[in-house]
């Protein structure tokens, strides 16, 4: 498993390089590797700039009612990150909101508790997120053969890498989240000031600014409020859970955009 947690920001990198082929060239790996990610950088840009980042379909949250511990389902989906990976959630997960134990598509790492404190119980619960990220895990492993005479002994290296993700259970709304609310704010009141000059030139808006670089990978998919005085007590049965999707931030795919302007009548 790859540690993603500190993911680079590229909007004022230099411009990127891709391998420039010719007869009896000596490719290495990591020509490859420069290769792939030339491509894979530009699908990020090309997401991150054109469409933006957040939950395009399903992902929905579930309360599972017959856990020992407080729990919830999180249903498959795909999310748009906000460094422009796409992330597919394409099995249902549990999550136990109070160790933040869950069924992990990768074998190589977690799961991790919950970090830092929960907050203070308000009307005897707590609020906790649940986010979702990109991530790498290595996978195929295969023997390597020796560099030497042959008689080295033969190692093992993974040959791939597959896309998948992190489920994660937060105390705090994510950084990624907060500076988002600012840029949509923003540009908002952008719109609002040159309201009237948009009435005179349709179909024209004013240049936005570049979305802010965003170094935190998290996607809340969730606001869960739970409470383990009933568990502390002994029940058998799940305490009383709360899922809202106000913290969630929604990426509506195009096609959906379009329904959306046939279908709302005009208004006056």
């Amino acid at each position: 498993m790859s540690d993603l947690t500190d993911l680079p920001c590229d909007c004022y990198s230099e411009p990127a390089e891709r391998v420039r082929y010719f007869p009896r060239q000596l490719l290495t790996a990591e020509d490859l590797r420069a290769e792939q990610e030339y491509l894979r950088e530009k699908a990020r840009r090309h997401n991150r700039y054109l469409h933006g980042w957040g939950v395009v379909c399903g992902c929905s949250v579930e309360v599972v009612s017959d856990a020992a511990t407080p729990t919830v389902r999180v249903c498959p989906g795909y999310v748009v990150a906000p460094q422009g990976d796409d992330i597919l959630i394409d099995q249902c997960v549990t999550v136990d909101l109070k160790t933040g134990a869950h069924e992990q598509p990768c074998s190589v790492r977690w799961p991790c508790p919950p970090e830092g404190e929960p907050p203070r119980a308000q009307d005897g619960r707590v609020r906790a997120y649940i986010a979702v990220r990109y991530a790498e895990c290595y996978s195929r492993p295969v023997r390597v053969h020796p560099a030497g005479c042959g008689c080295d002994e033969t190692g093992c290296e993974y040959s791939r890498i597959r896309d998948t993700f992190e489920i994660k259970v937060l105390w705090n709304l994510p950084e990624s989240h907060q500076q988002a609310r600012v840029d949509d704010e923003t540009w908002c009141q952008t719109l609002q000031q040159d309201e009237s000059q948009l009435l005179l030139r349709q179909h024209s808006y004013p240049v936005p600014a570049c979305p802010p670089c965003v170094a935190d990978p998290w996607v809340v998919l969730a606001t869960v409020w739970f409470s383990t005085a009933q568990h502390a007590a002994g029940a058998t049965t799940g305490p009383a859970l709360a899922v809202s999707y106000l913290d969630r931030r929604v990426l509506l795919a195009t096609q959906r955009v379009q329904v959306a302007a046939l279908c709302v009548p005009p208004q006056g």
